[in-house]
């Protein structure tokens, strides 16, 4: 779990001095792309931070869903933009993991983006269905005693769901069958119904069906229990004395520019994010689409960035899934 900079500072840099400071922007409606269709996850988070920031900035801020290709035509949407601060990005960890799976994406998460702020992270659950051990460490040692007779599902080769599957399996050190859908939706259909044993999916998703009893979890992806159901212990905390111990595999949601925005700008669309990011109802409402506000500013977030590639190039060659 990020460390927490629930900050309402940010809004004292939207006053008058800043905005001399900063010159007129905007004086037009700033472009939210989003990378993913609407009434998912994503875009309801972006909406939210979106109108929280609009009186913030003064302008309106216009959503544009631009799905497709694993994220990518919106990222490269906006990559190609002017880098004048009214197009911004809705980022995410699916858009940005994608480059380091397949060379031929057209952007580079280093060299295409200026870094807004980290909106947050959100926990994957480990879910698995009725008549498996529902404990960590029984479950592994079934996975051991059975190797490659459990089925993983994800939501598609390279998602996050299935990023976070691999890097369980090598670290726990169990095989298991990787059964790839298109999309969660029929994947969550298959494991309620017994079809196929586990799957790594958003809290959010899956607490209905552990509620109704209908699948167990074992636990989460963060670093650190969720707000949104305490009493489900982390796979780091049940892990702990074994390689499990620092787990981590949660995805992140934050807000990008293309690069070599001028720094005013950048400080003002900064400053925006941060303030909005601190008014309780936003917290509320991205929480309940899965996400724990956790924002870091441009340096802080762009080195965070870097830092989950770098994670994730190794598990990505290890599984054997660059595309070269």
């Amino acid at each position: 779990m990020l460390r927490r900079h629930l900050l309402a500072a940010p809004a004292l840099l939207l006053g008058a001095g800043a905005a001399q400071a900063q010159g007129a922007f905007p004086t037009r409606p700033i472009r939210f792309v989003v990378p993913w269709p609407a009434g998912g996850a994503t875009s309801n988070i972006a909406r939210i931070v979106g109108d929280a920031m609009t009186p913030l900035l003064g302008q309106p801020v216009i959503f544009d869903n631009r799905s497709g290709a694993g994220g990518s035509l919106g990222a490269e949407n906006v990559a190609k933009s002017p880098a004048d601060g009214y197009t911004i990005l809705m980022a995410g960890a699916g858009a940005f993991y994608r480059p380091l799976i397949d060379r031929d994406t057209p952007f580079n998460p280093d060299r295409d983006f200026g870094f807004v702020g980290l909106i947050g992270d959100g926990p994957f659950a480990l879910a698995v269905r009725p008549g498996l051990p529902s404990d960590l460490p029984g479950f592994i040692a079934y996975a051991k005693a059975n190797p490659g007779k459990l089925n993983m599902v994800s939501s598609g080769i390279g998602s996050t769901s299935h990023l976070a599957g691999e890097m369980f399996n090598r670290t726990a050190g169990i095989e298991v069958t990787h059964v790839p859908y298109r999309g969660s939706s029929q994947a969550m259909v298959d494991l309620v119904a017994g079809r196929v044993d586990f799957y790594f999916d958003a809290l959010s998703a899956v607490v209905e069906h552990y509620n109704a009893q209908r699948l167990n979890l074992i636990g989460l992806t963060t670093t650190a229990r969720v707000p949104q159901m305490p009493q489900l212990a982390t796979i780091a905390e049940l892990g702990v004395g074994t390689s499990l111990a620092n787990f981590s595999a949660a995805p992140w949601w934050g807000v990008c520019s293309p690069a070599n925005m001028p720094a005013p700008v950048l400080e003002k669309l900064s400053s925006a994010l941060g303030a909005a990011l601190a008014q309780p109802a936003v917290v509320q409402g991205v929480g309940e689409q899965g996400c724990t506000v956790g924002f870091l500013p441009p340096v802080p977030f762009a080195a965070f960035v870097r830092a989950e590639n770098t994670k994730w190039s190794a598990v990505i060659e290890a599984a054997g899934l660059r595309v070269t």
